[in-house]
């Protein structure tokens, strides 16, 4: 710690009892108003030992001096009981203080601190394996299932997590993917999975690979058409293959197998 300044004020004047000014006098000087042990640890202004002790000038003034380090109060006595002294250089020191730029080491600590927070936009983070990235959890009972997190957008909310673990999108832009998972250096073989191993008599989970190939243990249903440009393999019909139309397939260059199928239709 650094030395602080005494004396050298209009202050600090050696006087007797009757007020009288104590020139060219040394003086003992204590750290406290008790303390027994004199202090010996002073320099001048030049950074020199006071050999000779703290002493007055020829107008009983204190000059001067710098007091051990770190030390913001001391007392001297000049035979007339100890009085305090304190640092003449608070003023300037107080200026450089808060002119510094991290005085208190407080936005260091705050820095560090954010290191573990995330900002309003634009976050990164970087997590070791197998550690989840997000979880938000309401610690109320609510049996209604009301929200937990909710994400305003245009005329309704984006993005909706309830209690009872439903999430809602809505889509307000043709300009953006509601839900999009994008694979990175290292991922898995999938990238979606609903895992149902407890349902359905355990087919098994829901899975879509990167390349958008569905693998399931439950059934497929739909209202809708089935539009396939690929083979159709199934344990029931074989390799057979259907066509319909009017036109026999075999007069179309196909070389009909055994088991297919012409449905015909029309004329």
């Amino acid at each position: 710690m650094a030395r602080n300044v005494f004396g050298g004020t209009a202050a600090d004047a050696a006087e007797n009892e009757s007020g009288g000014r104590l020139p060219n006098l040394k003086g003992r000087v204590y750290l406290t108003q008790e303390d027994p042990n004199e202090v010996k640890d002073l320099l001048d202004m030049a950074g020199n030992a006071l050999k000779d002790g703290l002493l007055t000038d020829e107008r009983g003034m204190i000059p001067m001096f710098q007091g051990p380090d770190g030390i913001e109060q001391m007392w001297v006595d000049f035979n007339a009981g100890r009085v305090m002294l304190t640092p003449n250089d608070i003023g300037r020191r107080l200026k450089a203080h808060t002119e510094s730029f991290d005085p208190h080491g407080s936005k260091q600590y705050t820095d560090g601190r954010l290191d573990g927070f995330l900002a309003k936009d634009k976050n990164q983070v970087n997590l070791p394996v197998n550690t989840r990235w997000l979880g938000l959890m309401n610690t109320v009972p609510r049996p209604d299932g009301d929200t937990i997190y909710q994400s305003n957008g245009v005329a309704t909310y984006n993005f909706a997590l309830r209690q009872n673990g439903s999430a809602t999108f809505y889509q307000h832009t043709n300009t953006h993917i509601p839900v999009e998972i994008r694979a990175g250096a290292e991922v898995n073989a999938n990238a979606f999975v609903i895992n149902g191993n407890t349902f359905a008599n355990g087919k098994g989970p829901f899975k879509i690979n990167w390349e958008g190939a569905i693998d399931t243990g439950g059934d497929i249903t739909t209202r809708g058409n089935v539009n396939v440009s690929g083979t159709v393999s199934a344990s029931n019909i074989g390799s057979a293959r259907v066509f319909s139309g009017t036109v026999d397939p075999a007069t179309q260059g196909v070389t009909l197998k055994p088991g297919d199928i012409w449905v015909q239709y029309g004329s």
